[in-house]
């Protein structure tokens, strides 16, 4: 998922397309597409074609030889190139990763120099950080730099190095003098000719295509201008260097377009009518999607010259972590074929199966592991060792007004009444009508806030009806109804199951109307409603309809569910409805839009649920003590809880851009619907693993961790199972909908 671009964007992404077609693009694409596995294949004659024009370095200023745009134009020219099926390792290490940091930690003299040559293609560069006994700690650094008349020279044994083969320069990580009480003592960049005396380059077949390499420096000497930042104190500048190369957004261009193939030849192959794989298929994609708007938003922060170390931890272990389960799924599709070396017969992009298999492992290792990443998450953001205080704080654009509501609800301010006085009923809903006017954002952020408290109403099915039928405008005949419920005088509940596969519904025609007859098995809170809002058949269809909860042939039966709530069994025995009370069908754009609406309020009250028992789970961790020590710092339970952590987030920031298209005419009902799907299994995950770091203490009855995970279980099945959820955007969905991974 993209920011929506500019006109001047959407124009630079036709022009790097364009010359990623041209002839000699297209030759190295083929060589690419048949080369042998650990076959480098020489792309720098596409680099200079886009040097020439200041696109391969867009970001960078006109005078080293840049486009003087942003990283948001960087990362389209960086999705452009893997779109096109060429090999992007050498623009990411020799540009993204070097060029972007000397651009921000050298001096000028050195970038004066290097810069435009990097920015036009003619020199590439690549890292030399990793050693034989240094790789994810780089504080225990081996490779020395002797001090010399003008200058270093430098000794060290690097490995694991890629993108060297056609590399001129390195960056380099060595040590000056002795390791001090302080282990990153004396660590010093520096940068190296690769051409070099005393260079030898080794190549080293992998696993993945792009061969490693072992390089050796021996006695090569570097001038002392060659020195990135002050002697020494090159570790604050290394996490730099490294947090550049953490967004995730590498990762995110790779697993999007492996899922793009698997799609294609899933339907190709007719396996995406197959129920299973149209349901992985479908929840790959929502994931996937989240994991973009998490690189994207770092993309955003590099573009603003911020550092979020805590932010490009997130992203890049979300995405990274994708490219295995991808890489499985696509077997399956592929079957034993899929193991042979070689590509997708007249397939662009991306291989066979086998292809993913050997390259997602390296996606969790490469610019630190997945382990690095949990460990940094679980120390900066929530803050295991720390005895008091809570998480730092994440992006959250409506964190005033959560604070605000936070308070309310705390106060007690729970009822439907108090929810309508504090103006939660009417946020979103449009100014003529009594409401506020407010974004659908902000509602999400209400609906979690919520979900915390295990507040359950009806408000988010009252809401999302009266903001669809407000489309209409003033002269619509619903629009009492929306004054209504801006006035606080009308709830409805809705139908547990809107997927049209469990209630058995009939509206049939009668004295110019209609009459309805059927059970709906589990409608929350049927018993306090004003209306009631079912799906049933008709003649020409399903289609909404509005019935009153005291109309004659309507019985209400409240149940307890496993929550401690209760779910009403509503029997319709011939029960009076009238025309103009009978709406769309799910599949019209009213339809689409209540729905969406509604999954995405729904969404925001489980991740509440969740969040609400991670954080349960956080403080009771950093208060209970085992073997001298809280077990919030033993690294599996830190780790357990800084992965929950950055799925929550994720889901998060997913939800949000979701409101964020839906309040610019831009909804999305399929995937808010898988969505929704996501969230309902995060919260399952979230809330088991609460309570099971809880211990026996959260099994018992004042536990307030295992009201969260028996409430987790019902929400989340409220409005369609996770799989009836996301079979709306498979070919066979109850709805019309986009197939995974097309645009």
């Amino acid at each position: 998922m993209i920011p929506v671009l500019t006109a001047e964007q959407r124009e630079l992404r036709n022009v790097v397309r364009a010359l990623l077609d041209t002839p000699e693009a297209v030759r190295i694409r083929e060589r690419h597409a048949c080369a042998a596995p650990g076959e480098e294949i020489d792309v720098r004659p596409v680099h200079r074609l886009l040097g020439e024009r200041g696109l391969l370095a867009v970001s960078w200023p006109h005078e080293y030889g840049g486009g003087g745009r942003t990283a948001v134009e960087a990362a389209i020219v960086h999705e452009e190139i893997v779109r096109s099926g060429l090999p992007d390792l050498s623009y990411v290490v020799s540009i993204c990763y070097v060029g972007d940091f000397l651009l921000t930690a050298a001096g000028e003299a050195l970038r004066a120099a290097y810069l435009p040559l990097l920015a036009s293609g003619e020199i590439n560069a690549c890292t030399l950080y990793s050693e034989p006994g240094a790789g994810s700690d780089l504080g225990a650094l081996a490779g020395r730099a002797e001090p010399v008349g003008g200058g270093y020279r430098l000794h060290a044994t690097k490995v694991h190095a890629q993108a060297t083969r056609y590399a001129d320069h390195a960056l380099v990580a060595a040590r000056i003098g002795e390791r001090g009480e302080a282990k990153h003592d004396g660590i010093t960049l520096f940068w190296v000719p690769l051409h070099a005396p005393g260079v030898r380059v080794e190549q080293v077949m992998g696993l993945d295509d792009h061969p490693y390499s072992r390089v050796e420096l021996d006695g090569v000497e570097v001038p002392a201008d060659h020195v990135i930042g002050p002697p020494g104190q090159g570790w604050p500048l290394l996490n730099a260097a490294l947090t550049v190369e953490r967004t995730g957004f590498e990762a995110h261009l790779k697993t999007r377009s492996w899922l793009e193939a698997v799609a294609r030849r899933a339907r190709r192959t007719g396996l995406a009518e197959d129920p299973l794989v149209a349901d992985r298929l479908a929840a790959l994609e929502v994931e996937v999607t989240a994991g973009g708007v998490l690189a994207w938003e770092m993309v955003g922060k590099q573009a603003r010259r911020e550092v979020d170390h805590v932010g490009s931890a997130m992203s890049k272990w979300y995405n990274t972590e994708l490219g295995t389960p991808i890489a499985r799924l696509a077997l399956e599709v592929e079957g034993p074929a899929g193991v042979l070396n070689g590509r997708y017969p007249g397939e662009p992009g991306p291989g066979r199966a086998e292809q993913f298999l050997r390259q997602s492992p390296g996606l969790t290792l490469s610019a630190g592991t997945s382990e690095i990443m949990l460990y940094a998450i679980s120390t900066g953001h929530l803050r295991v060792h720390a005895e008091q205080g809570g998480p730092s704080a994440l992006d959250d654009p409506h964190a005033g007004f959560r604070r605000r509501l936070a308070g309310f609800l705390a106060g007690g301010g729970s009822g439907w009444a108090a929810l309508s006085g504090a103006n939660v009923v009417r946020l979103t809903l449009p100014p003529p009508a009594g409401g506020l006017g407010g974004r659908l954002g902000e509602s999400l952020t209400a609906a979690e806030e919520m979900g915390k408290v295990l507040l359950r109403h009806p408000w988010a099915g009252t809401v999302a009806l009266a903001e669809a039928v407000a489309a209409d405008g003033p002269d619509s005949p619903w629009w009492p109804l929306v004054c209504a419920v801006a006035d606080g005088k009308c709830s409805v509940a809705v139908t547990a199951d809107l997927t049209g596969q469990r209630d058995a519904l009939e509206l049939t025609p009668a004295d110019g109307g209609f009459v309805l007859t059927g059970t709906a098995e589990c409608v929350p809170l049927a018993d306090d409603a004003d209306l009631l809002l079912v799906v049933a058949t008709t003649a020409s269809g399903p289609r909404f309809a509005l019935v009153d909860r005291t109309a004659p042939g309507v019985s209400v039966d409240p149940r307890p569910d496993v929550s401690d709530g209760r779910l009403c069994r509503v029997v319709f025995d011939a029960a009076p409805v009238a025309a103009g009370e009978v709406l769309w069908s799910p599949g019209e754009p009213g339809g689409r839009d209540l729905l969406t609406r509604l999954w995405l309020r729904q969404a925001g009250h489980l991740l509440g649920v969740a969040q609400r028992a991670l954080d349960l789970a956080l403080a009771h961790t950093r208060r209970r003590r085992q073997f001298d020590a809280a077990i919030a710092t033993f690294q599996h339970v830190s780790f357990r809880m800084a992965a929950l952590a950055t799925r929550l987030h994720a889901a998060r920031r997913l939800l949000h851009r979701l409101a964020d298209d839906h309040d610019h005419t831009r909804p999305d009902h399929r995937r808010a619907a898988c969505a929704l799907a996501l969230v309902a299994e995060l919260a399952a995950d979230t809330t088991t693993d609460a309570l099971h770091l809880h211990g026996a203490s959260g099994l018992t009855g004042s536990a307030e961790v295992q009201r969260h995970y028996r409430t987790a279980a019902v929400e989340g099945l409220l409005f369609g199972s996770p799989r009836a959820l996301r079979s709306v955007a498979s070919p066979s969905g109850t709805t019309p909908a986009r197939r995974p991974c097309e645009s």
